[in-house]
């Protein structure tokens, strides 16, 4: 592959942070630094360390992690608005970067002078922007507020103004951290199209977000942080799946801690080191998907029971650990709708036998059309780390009725007056 091929390039980047208890330990520092003396007024915090992937022209990349995990000082250094400690980054081509909400403008002026000022910034004539205007007001549509200086704007508006400016100053790259966050839902979607419509005249985009669908749906490579370190890098799917295990087992860890079952440093540490844990080797098998007739099938209809049903091999043969079992529903588009544990429903942790059945039934159901999945999985007796999970193949459920969303909640109706 050409370098010419490459959008951006980051090689063993690293960003450190020096922090001081008390002003004067800046000055202290600087004296000590001098001689060779061991003791330090100064803590370092490393927001990012050697981190390295590269991004080639028209591809997508989502970036995810929980706060703090280093995503926002990423784009910066990509963006060239911070130097890195060490490593590099190369990017090939005109950048533009929505770091975040109310950069680039000024706020005294209005929306229409600070679109100038931005296209100014780009190296954009304004005889240029003279031609691009139109278009960036109409995607914006914030009407007459155009022409009233930004500060008077809502988080909103600012944000629909500074993405319609960013997509059309004819952007190679184009970054966005989490300002679309601020947007209501049919805005999101129209940026989502223009995300499409840029990627597909090979506009190279690079995504922060919180939401690992979006990365699923839009983005050809995903990147998955976790306090300063890749945790995970490549197909989108397989780095939101290790995404959202690990949000589950820190809301796992967090309930063990409310329930007095570990202390909140054991669940620091844990998270330090989240990921299939050692002890019992187990092996799901034989996972259904059954009738309330025990007959297997694939397509239910609103209200039918179904039975979710595996097998599990305990391959140690003997243990003393105990275990919990689980089960998470997915959408086929593997958006999260709901989970639990033998451990949350009440059941006592169990003593693995060498192979069991383990069986859910889930009578009424009240999911709406469409195609799902089970994830069932072997935890821990906390609930916490995974010994072993697996997924059931999609299956289809119709509705007879109107309704629309995921769920069809039971209801009864009534009108006062």
């Amino acid at each position: 592959m050409s370098i010419n091929d490459i959008a951006v390039k980051v090689e063993s980047i690293s960003k450190c942070y020096y922090m001081y208890q008390k002003p004067e330990d800046r000055l202290k520092q600087m004296f000590l630094s001098r001689f060779p003396i061991e003791k330090s007024f100064v803590k370092e915090f490393w927001a990012l360390r050697d981190v390295s992937f590269e991004i080639k022209k028209g591809e997508t990349l989502g970036i995810i992690g929980r706060n703090g995990s280093g995503k926002s000082t990423l784009l910066q250094l990509i963006a060239n608005t911070l130097s890195p400690t060490s490593g590099s980054v190369r990017v090939n081509g005109r950048v533009s970067a929505l770091l975040e909400l109310g950069s680039g403008f000024n706020p005294e002026f209005t929306g229409r002078e600070n679109v100038y000022l931005s296209g100014s910034i780009y190296g954009i004539s304004k005889s240029e922007m003279d031609m691009k205007i139109g278009e960036i007001l109409d995607f914006a549509d914030i009407g007459e507020f155009i022409d009233q200086p930004v500060k008077t704007f809502s988080s909103g508006m600012f944000a629909r103004l500074a993405f319609s400016v960013a997509i059309n100053v004819d952007p190679d790259i184009l970054i966005v951290d989490e300002i679309l966050a601020v947007g209501d839902s049919a805005f999101q979607a129209k940026c989502n199209r223009a995300f499409h419509k840029l990627s597909d005249e090979g506009c190279t985009v690079l995504l922060v977000t919180q939401d690992p669908y979006m990365v699923r749906n839009f983005c050809s490579k995903a990147l998955y942080l976790k306090k300063g370190n890749v945790i995970s890098y490549g197909n989108p799917t397989a780095v939101t799946d290790k995404y959202l295990r690990e949000i589950e087992q820190a809301q796992s860890r967090d309930m063990a801690v409310e329930d007095g079952l570990i202390s909140k440093e054991q669940a620091q540490e844990m998270d330090l080191n989240s990921d299939l844990v050692e002890g019992p080797i187990f092996r799901i098998e034989d996972v259904k998907i059954l009738d309330a007739n025990y007959q297997p099938v694939d397509k239910f209809y609103t209200g039918d029971d179904i039975i979710l049903q595996f097998k599990y091999l305990n391959l140690a043969k003997s243990t003393k650990e105990k275990v919990v079992f689980v089960f998470s529903l997915y959408r086929h588009d593997d958006f999260y709708i709901c989970g639990n544990t033998t451990l949350m429903d009440g059941l006592s942790p169990f003593t693995p036998k060498n192979e069991g059945i383990v069986e859910v039934r889930f009578p009424n159901i009240r999911l709406l059309s469409g195609n799902y999945k089970f994830r069932v999985a072997v935890d821990d007796e906390r609930g916490i780390g995974i010994f072993t999970e697996a997924f059931t193949k999609p299956f289809e459920v119709e509705d007879n009725f109107e309704a629309v969303g995921l769920i069809n909640l039971e209801r009864n109706w009534e009108v006062k007056g």
